[in-house]
């Protein structure tokens, strides 16, 4: 890889480091976004729902988010009736249906809508499509804290908690569900906010020059 220079794996073209961020974030070189870079994003959607809480675009993810799950439970169904399928249909699956358990509806919402924004304000933050659908699956796996486990780290005598990787496969899987349930929304979420934030400059402009002219 072009500015690596360690050695590569044995069977591999990359390095470990390269290799093990490949698997964890759907490219060599994605790195992962975290709670703290989503939070302003994820507010943006908030206050967006917070002034259009009557509007059935809420009820449409809602019910969207649903049919979803219910498919995945009928998966593990007949996995467990002894049905031949993917394994990471089955993962993902079980992944979907803990996260509808453990967390709210709005969390999900506003984290997926978020990812969103943040994927069309900053295309150059995903090195590709895939490192983007392993970044949604992340963030939002990270809302339940049953894809957590905890380590002591005796060097701060504190209790650490770690976050439970997916095969890639199964991160790519997982991902692309949440797009069909929330990347029109999202897109047309973020198209509004940066027509909203240009039709402001655009005034700002306005007022200044009207300012320069004046007498």
């Amino acid at each position: 890889m072009n500015g690596c220079h360690k050695p590569t794996t044995r069977w591999g073209t990359l390095c470990s480091t390269h290799r093990n961020r490949q698997r964890r974030h759907g490219h060599s070189n994605q790195t992962g976004v975290t709670k703290t870079e989503l939070k302003p994003y994820i507010e943006i959607v908030r206050r967006r729902k917070a002034r259009n809480q009557d509007s059935p675009l809420w009820t449409t993810l809602q019910t969207r988010w649903e049919q979803l799950i219910e498919n995945a439970r009928l998966v593990l169904k007949d996995h467990l009736n002894g049905k031949a399928m993917s394994r990471h249909l089955v993962m993902t699956s079980r992944e979907l249906v803990n996260i509808h358990e453990t967390v709210e509806f709005g969390d999900i919402s506003c984290t997926a809508l978020a990812m969103f924004i943040l994927q069309t304000q900053h295309p150059m933050r995903f090195r590709d499509q895939n490192g983007f659908l392993h970044q949604l699956t992340r963030r939002l796996r990270g809302l339940s804290d049953v894809n957590a486990g905890t380590w002591f780290d005796h060097s701060t005598g504190k209790v650490k908690r770690v976050y439970r990787d997916l095969p890639a496969r199964t991160s790519q899987q997982f991902g692309q569900s949440a797009i069909e349930v929330f990347a029109l929304a999202g897109a047309v979420l973020a198209k509004k906010e940066i027509e909203e934030a240009n039709a402001k400059q655009a005034e700002k402009l306005t007022i200044i020059n009207a300012i320069q002219e004046m007498q």
